[in-house]
């Protein structure tokens, strides 16, 4: 049996053992860095795409390759700035995002999310697609255009994180805008967990409906969900928020048979912020994948990156014998 379904059937939290920070912001002109994802480069090197903020808050994709050892990541030199914002006009104009690294048919793409402002604070944010080289750290836009966006099943953004690829078949679950509500506060804007296949993962058909309800009245945003499949079934780490409740991310749980119909249990999830220290008032935007019979999860703690990335492990040892699924 594999681990994470092992750890599932125990019925007790996912065991993350907090490996520490990964990057902490410091490149001279940039803030934050945010959504890491990593793809296995060759021996116990991976590369890194990740996302820090200019002076005019837009967003800008950067690569790093990276080291882990003893169950620690350690970044390689200097992150190489990849991939700018757009031209004007364009779905991307005001910031990329990378959140999904896929390797398919000899290539490696990174899924991004394109960022447009609108006037008093909303926003669009569309799916493009690039083509990674993961030797030379380059990334080159496949489209000037998103890959998955607006249209009348997505009628203010639809933002890909999390990609499949099973038996030929593309299958995402993204993040899909409901509505946005003017508050004392401003705008706010609801979002949740939305599913879509494709033939090729650039054309894409929308299911209807969200595959992950909200809890309640007072949730209304979920944020970059993760899914891995193991042993038949779908195992999916993502960040949520509520207002009153919960207003900072955290991150929840659910696991699948079909990839359609989750079964939510937020107190599997495992991983919570820190008594003190960069991820101790949020933490958000996992990336789950394996390496070596290991299972690592990379996500951002405070401010939505500002304080950069850490990387979790999932320790084996800590479950046991419990409840079975549910």
């Amino acid at each position: 049996m594999h681990p994470l379904r092992r750890s599932l059937e125990s019925g007790r939290p996912f065991a993350w053992r907090k490996a520490g920070r990964v990057y902490a912001p410091d490149m001279p002109g940039f803030t934050h860095g945010s959504h890491p994802c990593a793809i296995h480069h060759a021996g116990d090197r991976f590369v890194i795409a990740f996302t820090c903020r200019d002076a005019q808050q837009r967003s800008q994709a950067f690569l790093s390759h990276a080291t882990i050892r003893d169950g620690a990541m350690v970044l390689e030199g200097t992150p190489r700035l990849v991939m700018t914002h757009g031209a004007p006009g364009t779905f991307d104009c005001d910031g990329v995002i990378g959140v999904c690294i896929v390797p398919q048919g000899g290539r490696t793409y990174l899924y991004y999310v394109g960022w447009q402002n609108l006037p008093e604070g909303m926003w669009i944010c569309d799916t493009g697609r690039a083509i990674l080289d993961l030797d030379n750290l380059t990334c080159t836009r496949e489209f000037q255009g998103p890959v998955l966006g607006r249209d009348k099943s997505n009628p203010l953004f639809a933002a890909a994180t999390a990609i499949l690829v099973e038996d030929g078949r593309w299958r995402t679950w993204y993040n899909s805008g409901i509505s946005w509500t003017r508050t004392e506060a401003g705008w706010l804007h609801h979002y949740g967990i939305h599913h879509a296949h494709s033939a090729d993962g650039v054309d894409w058909t929308c299911d209807p409906g969200l595959v992950l309800p909200f809890k309640d009245e007072h949730e209304y945003a979920f944020g970059r969900p993760t899914v891995i499949r193991r042993d038949g079934i779908l195992f999916m780490w993502f960040a949520h928020r509520a207002s009153p409740g919960i207003p900072t991310y955290r991150i929840g749980f659910a696991h699948s048979r079909d990839g359609m119909s989750w079964t939510r249990r937020d107190d599997l999830a495992g991983i919570d912020v820190s008594p003190d220290g960069w991820d101790s008032e949020m933490i958000c935007y996992p990336y789950v994948f394996e390496h070596g019979n290991r299972t690592y999860m990379l996500y951002n703690g405070n401010g939505y990156g500002r304080t950069g990335f850490g990387l979790a492990v999932l320790d084996e040892a800590g479950t046991g014998e419990g409840a079975g699924l549910a």
